[in-house]
């Protein structure tokens, strides 16, 4: 009867544990950067009853993430080629319709310039020809000045959405290199809270989308992060330092 209330108390609280994880997966369903996780069980030990051997039971491996490094690794460069584009495409579009708006672009007052200046040619002696090539001149010149604020404009946007990235990635290489001194406690990413490694996914993540990333993770789950071209140059995530 002991046997039996070991096995079924064995069983009960290795299905608790089974339950509480599906809780928690069910909880954390819309949770950003969250991984489900499930749990494994083996079988116990079995113990000697004179010639044979009876069952005595499951127990608990661990909680294991539902997690694909391969997928996540394609993830992480699609995000970083998109992003990359994206300012460029935005900030080309900007230039073209500056250039070809119609009221500070130049083609309508080059059209205009050139035509009075064909006039002026035909009748240099006109007073009428003179002041209309010279206010078209004036009006050209306008134009360039009026472009000119409109790029000193997409100038400065355009730096300041750099420091504004910069700034991200500093913050985001900074909590990286948190992340990987919380994980020497372990030796193997195995053992690793899966919420950690989950924290650490998702800022991988949020980094890829400001920047092209070379990652090569260590034995424990920590990380190493690279901006250069290969994985050695422009380091930024080492151990539990981080280099702006």
């Amino acid at each position: 009867m002991a046997d039996m209330l070991s096995i079924g108390s064995s069983g009960i609280n290795a299905y608790q544990r089974a339950l509480a994880t599906v809780s928690n997966n069910i909880a954390n369903a819309t949770t950003d950067g969250y991984s489900r996780q499930d749990v494994t069980l083996s079988a116990n030990s079995p113990q000697r009853v004179g010639t044979q051997y009876l069952g005595t039971g499951a127990v608990i491996n661990g909680t294991r993430r539902q997690y694909d490094a391969f997928v996540d690794l394609n993830l992480r460069t699609s995000n970083s080629e998109l992003k990359a584009q994206e300012p460029l495409v935005t900030y080309v579009n900007r230039l073209i319709d500056i250039m070809g708006d119609e009221s500070i672009g130049l083609t309508t007052a080059m059209n205009q310039f050139f035509a009075a200046g064909r006039d002026l040619a035909t009748d240099p002696a006109s007073t009428v020809q003179r002041s209309t090539f010279l206010r078209n001149a004036d009006g050209l010149a306008s134009r360039f000045r009026q472009l000119d604020g409109q790029f000193e404009l997409l100038d400065n946007e355009t730096r300041q959405a750099v420091q504004s990235d910069v700034g991200k990635i500093n913050s985001l290489t900074s909590q990286l290199a948190e992340l990987n001194k919380q994980m020497t406690r372990n030796s193997r990413e195995s053992t690793q809270p899966s919420e950690l490694l989950d924290q650490r996914d998702k800022l991988l993540r949020e980094l890829s989308s400001l920047t092209g990333v070379k990652t090569r993770f260590e034995e424990n789950g920590s990380v190493l992060v690279s901006v250069g071209d290969v994985l050695s140059q422009g380091v930024l995530v080492q151990g539990n330092r981080s280099r702006e």
